[in-house]
Protein backbone atom coordinates (compact mmCIF):
# COMPACT_ATOMS: atom_id res chain seq x y z
CA UNK A 1 0.00 0.00 0.00
CA UNK A 2 1.41 3.40 -1.01
CA UNK A 3 0.71 6.69 1.21
CA UNK A 4 2.06 10.17 0.27
CA UNK A 5 3.29 12.52 2.69
CA UNK A 6 4.23 15.76 1.89
CA UNK A 7 8.31 15.26 0.96
CA UNK A 8 8.29 12.05 1.56
CA UNK A 9 7.60 8.63 0.04
CA UNK A 10 6.68 5.95 2.51
CA UNK A 11 5.83 2.42 1.53
CA UNK A 12 3.43 0.41 4.14
CA UNK A 13 4.27 -3.41 3.95
CA UNK A 14 1.75 -5.46 5.68
CA UNK A 15 2.46 -8.96 5.82
CA UNK A 16 -0.51 -11.12 7.12
CA UNK A 17 0.97 -14.76 8.13
CA UNK A 18 -1.41 -17.25 6.66
CA UNK A 19 -2.90 -15.19 4.08
CA UNK A 20 0.53 -14.29 2.50
CA UNK A 21 1.68 -18.08 2.81
CA UNK A 22 4.26 -17.29 5.68
CA UNK A 23 4.06 -19.67 8.94
CA UNK A 24 5.84 -17.65 11.86
CA UNK A 25 8.85 -19.89 13.34
CA UNK A 26 8.47 -21.12 16.81
CA UNK A 27 10.99 -19.72 18.84
CA UNK A 28 14.41 -21.62 19.42
CA UNK A 29 14.15 -23.90 22.51
CA UNK A 30 16.57 -22.75 24.99
CA UNK A 31 20.17 -24.70 24.87
CA UNK A 32 20.07 -27.50 27.95
CA UNK A 33 22.69 -26.46 30.26
CA UNK A 34 24.17 -29.57 31.14
CA UNK A 35 26.31 -28.77 34.60
CA UNK A 36 22.58 -27.10 36.00
CA UNK A 37 22.48 -28.87 39.26
CA UNK A 38 18.15 -29.26 41.16
CA UNK A 39 17.81 -30.32 43.93
CA UNK A 40 14.18 -32.45 44.12
CA UNK A 41 14.22 -33.93 47.08
CA UNK A 42 16.41 -35.06 50.16
CA UNK A 43 15.78 -36.96 52.95
CA UNK A 44 18.05 -38.06 56.56
CA UNK A 45 17.27 -40.53 58.91
CA UNK A 46 16.03 -44.20 59.43
CA UNK A 47 15.29 -44.39 55.87
CA UNK A 48 13.20 -48.07 56.08
CA UNK A 49 12.00 -47.50 58.99
CA UNK A 50 9.94 -44.38 58.40
CA UNK A 51 12.04 -41.86 60.90
CA UNK A 52 13.09 -39.61 58.47
CA UNK A 53 12.87 -35.64 57.66
CA UNK A 54 12.92 -33.43 55.12
CA UNK A 55 16.22 -32.03 54.04
CA UNK A 56 15.46 -30.51 51.06
CA UNK A 57 15.83 -26.72 51.85
CA UNK A 58 18.54 -27.54 54.03
CA UNK A 59 20.68 -29.61 51.07
CA UNK A 60 19.90 -27.10 48.08
CA UNK A 61 21.89 -24.44 50.76
CA UNK A 62 24.99 -26.47 50.37
CA UNK A 63 24.70 -26.16 46.50
CA UNK A 64 27.61 -23.97 44.96
CA UNK A 65 28.38 -23.02 41.61
CA UNK A 66 25.62 -26.34 40.65
CA UNK A 67 27.94 -28.53 42.60
CA UNK A 68 27.24 -30.21 45.78
CA UNK A 69 29.49 -31.77 48.68
CA UNK A 70 27.02 -32.16 52.18
CA UNK A 71 28.26 -34.53 55.15
CA UNK A 72 25.84 -36.52 56.48
CA UNK A 73 26.00 -35.55 60.09
CA UNK A 74 23.25 -34.75 62.95
CA UNK A 75 24.76 -31.33 63.26
CA UNK A 76 23.88 -30.09 59.87
CA UNK A 77 21.08 -32.30 59.57
CA UNK A 78 19.33 -32.96 62.75
CA UNK A 79 18.40 -36.19 64.68
CA UNK A 80 15.29 -38.05 63.42
CA UNK A 81 16.36 -41.39 64.82
CA UNK A 82 18.78 -41.48 67.97
CA UNK A 83 20.32 -44.79 67.67
CA UNK A 84 19.77 -45.76 64.40
CA UNK A 85 21.92 -46.34 61.31
CA UNK A 86 20.90 -43.08 58.99
CA UNK A 87 21.43 -42.04 56.04
CA UNK A 88 21.25 -39.46 53.52
CA UNK A 89 19.07 -39.70 50.10
CA UNK A 90 19.42 -37.10 47.92
CA UNK A 91 17.24 -37.26 44.56
CA UNK A 92 18.84 -34.47 41.93
CA UNK A 93 18.69 -33.42 38.25
CA UNK A 94 21.82 -32.56 36.07
CA UNK A 95 21.36 -31.41 33.08
CA UNK A 96 18.27 -32.21 32.93
CA UNK A 97 19.35 -36.09 33.67
CA UNK A 98 17.18 -37.85 37.06
CA UNK A 99 19.94 -38.74 39.31
CA UNK A 100 19.67 -40.01 43.03
CA UNK A 101 22.52 -40.64 45.52
CA UNK A 102 22.48 -42.17 49.07
CA UNK A 103 25.49 -42.37 51.76
CA UNK A 104 25.45 -43.53 55.63
CA UNK A 105 25.53 -40.86 58.48
CA UNK A 106 29.31 -39.81 58.80
CA UNK A 107 29.82 -39.87 54.53
CA UNK A 108 29.40 -37.08 52.80
CA UNK A 109 27.86 -37.01 49.29
CA UNK A 110 29.31 -35.33 46.15
CA UNK A 111 27.75 -33.96 42.60
CA UNK A 112 30.41 -32.57 40.88
CA UNK A 113 30.51 -29.82 38.32
CA UNK A 114 31.60 -31.37 35.27
CA UNK A 115 30.00 -35.05 37.04
CA UNK A 116 27.73 -36.68 34.26
CA UNK A 117 24.94 -38.12 35.32
CA UNK A 118 23.39 -41.14 34.08
CA UNK A 119 19.40 -40.63 33.84
CA UNK A 120 16.86 -43.16 35.76
CA UNK A 121 14.56 -44.12 33.53
CA UNK A 122 12.85 -46.36 35.77
CA UNK A 123 11.99 -44.34 39.19
CA UNK A 124 9.47 -45.72 41.74
CA UNK A 125 6.71 -42.64 42.85
CA UNK A 126 4.62 -45.00 45.62
CA UNK A 127 4.87 -48.65 47.22
CA UNK A 128 2.77 -49.96 49.78
CA UNK A 129 2.08 -53.68 50.51
CA UNK A 130 -0.34 -55.45 52.65
CA UNK A 131 -4.07 -56.05 53.21
CA UNK A 132 -5.64 -52.94 50.73
CA UNK A 133 -9.66 -53.82 51.71
CA UNK A 134 -9.10 -54.32 55.70
CA UNK A 135 -6.43 -51.12 55.69
CA UNK A 136 -3.21 -53.20 57.05
CA UNK A 137 -0.58 -51.62 55.22
CA UNK A 138 3.03 -50.08 55.11
CA UNK A 139 4.72 -47.80 52.71
CA UNK A 140 7.70 -49.44 51.20
CA UNK A 141 8.39 -46.60 49.05
CA UNK A 142 12.18 -46.15 49.73
CA UNK A 143 13.15 -49.37 49.86
CA UNK A 144 11.48 -50.26 46.42
CA UNK A 145 13.35 -47.27 44.59
CA UNK A 146 16.80 -48.28 46.41
CA UNK A 147 16.20 -51.72 44.52
CA UNK A 148 15.63 -50.65 41.11
CA UNK A 149 19.19 -51.62 39.11
CA UNK A 150 20.47 -50.51 36.04
CA UNK A 151 16.83 -49.32 35.50
CA UNK A 152 14.72 -53.45 36.41
CA UNK A 153 13.48 -54.19 39.27
CA UNK A 154 12.60 -57.90 40.23
CA UNK A 155 11.82 -58.70 43.90
CA UNK A 156 9.78 -61.46 45.61
CA UNK A 157 8.91 -62.70 49.49
CA UNK A 158 8.01 -59.64 51.01
CA UNK A 159 7.08 -60.57 53.96
CA UNK A 160 10.84 -61.27 54.92
CA UNK A 161 11.49 -57.91 52.92
CA UNK A 162 9.08 -55.75 54.41
CA UNK A 163 7.55 -57.87 57.48
CA UNK A 164 3.87 -59.04 57.90
CA UNK A 165 1.85 -55.97 58.38
CA UNK A 166 -1.56 -58.33 58.19
CA UNK A 167 -0.48 -61.91 59.76
CA UNK A 168 -2.98 -64.90 58.39
CA UNK A 169 -4.53 -62.59 55.52
CA UNK A 170 -3.76 -62.34 51.84
CA UNK A 171 -1.55 -59.16 50.73
CA UNK A 172 -0.83 -57.36 47.94
CA UNK A 173 2.09 -55.15 46.67
CA UNK A 174 1.21 -51.89 45.01
CA UNK A 175 3.74 -49.71 42.84
CA UNK A 176 3.24 -46.42 41.11
CA UNK A 177 6.55 -45.85 38.81
CA UNK A 178 7.39 -44.05 35.79
CA UNK A 179 9.16 -44.97 32.46
CA UNK A 180 10.86 -42.40 30.41
CA UNK A 181 8.42 -40.17 32.55
CA UNK A 182 5.17 -41.90 31.54
CA UNK A 183 3.29 -42.73 34.65
CA UNK A 184 2.57 -46.61 35.66
CA UNK A 185 1.29 -48.65 37.78
CA UNK A 186 1.27 -52.49 38.76
CA UNK A 187 -0.33 -54.38 41.59
CA UNK A 188 1.20 -58.04 42.34
CA UNK A 189 -0.14 -60.48 45.34
CA UNK A 190 2.50 -61.46 47.69
CA UNK A 191 3.38 -64.91 46.19
CA UNK A 192 3.72 -63.33 42.93
CA UNK A 193 7.22 -62.06 41.87
CA UNK A 194 7.20 -58.65 40.91
CA UNK A 195 8.85 -57.65 37.65
CA UNK A 196 9.83 -54.26 35.93
CA UNK A 197 11.91 -53.20 33.51
CA UNK A 198 12.06 -50.52 30.91
CA UNK A 199 12.28 -51.10 26.55
CA UNK A 200 15.33 -51.78 25.35
CA UNK A 201 16.52 -50.63 21.88
CA UNK A 202 15.88 -53.22 18.91
CA UNK A 203 19.25 -54.94 17.70
CA UNK A 204 19.44 -54.07 14.20
CA UNK A 205 19.88 -57.67 11.62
Amino acid sequence: MLRRIPGTLVLATVLLLGGLGCKAKPPAAPALDSHKLVITNALWGALYEGLTTDVTALVRGQVRNDALSVTATTELLGEPARGKIKHLRVMYQKGGAVGRKTVVEGGTLTVGYDEKTTPLRLIVTKAVYGDFAGERTIDVTLRMADMVKDDALSVDNYNALFGDPAPKTSKQLRVDYTVDGQAKSKIVSENERLVLSVPRPSRLP
